[in-house]
């Protein structure tokens, strides 16, 4: 008797099927082709949350900085592509209470928009917006409650700056 299917086929079009593999378009030729230099400006911070600009443009630069794709650099001049951004959002919301109906969480919430622009001739290549959540306890001592804010804050940034990174260099 004849088999019609194989098992081991159907396994090796399945690994294919999901392995994530693309095929890069005209949207995907921004980066690479357009240069692996990078300078990244102090992002804006367009909340009433302060810090938020310096903190979110190191996470995004530490990431940079380990990326084998591209090189940061702290000189615009030399630089191929300007990456700038805004921290356009910043919330902190209950999101827990306990048995005796006193808050327990709160998550920060954090919102960015994030431009690639070519230096040669200021073209944006690429714009995207970015959004992380992040849940912290909450504190009785209002100095303790703003300290986890403020780390949940750090973790909210380096999640997005993660994402950046991810989208960046998706089409290497």
């Amino acid at each position: 008797m004849k088999r019609l299917f194989c098992p081991w086929v159907l396994l090796m079009l399945l690994a294919l099927a999901g392995c994530g593999y693309h095929v890069p378009t005209a949207g995907d030729a921004w980066v690479g082709q357009q240069g692996r230099v990078v300078y990244v400006q102090l992002f804006a911070n367009r909340t009433i949350e302060p810090y938020l600009d310096t903190i979110v443009t190191d996470e995004v630069s530490a990431q940079l900085a380990r990326s084998r794709l591209l090189a940061l650099v702290e000189d615009r001049a030399i630089a191929d592509l300007l990456l700038t951004g805004t921290v356009t959002a910043f919330d902190s919301r209950v999101v827990a209470y306990d048995a005796d109906d006193d808050i327990s969480e709160y998550a920060a919430d954090m919102t960015i928009n994030a431009r690639l622009v070519r230096r040669s001739d200021g073209a944006t290549l690429w714009q995207e917006e970015f959004r992380r959540s992040e849940t912290y306890p909450a504190q009785l001592d209002k100095s303790l409650l703003q300290s986890e804010e403020s780390l949940a804050a750090r973790v909210v940034a380096r999640r997005i700056a993660e994402d950046l990174l991810a989208r960046l260099t998706a089409a290497f």
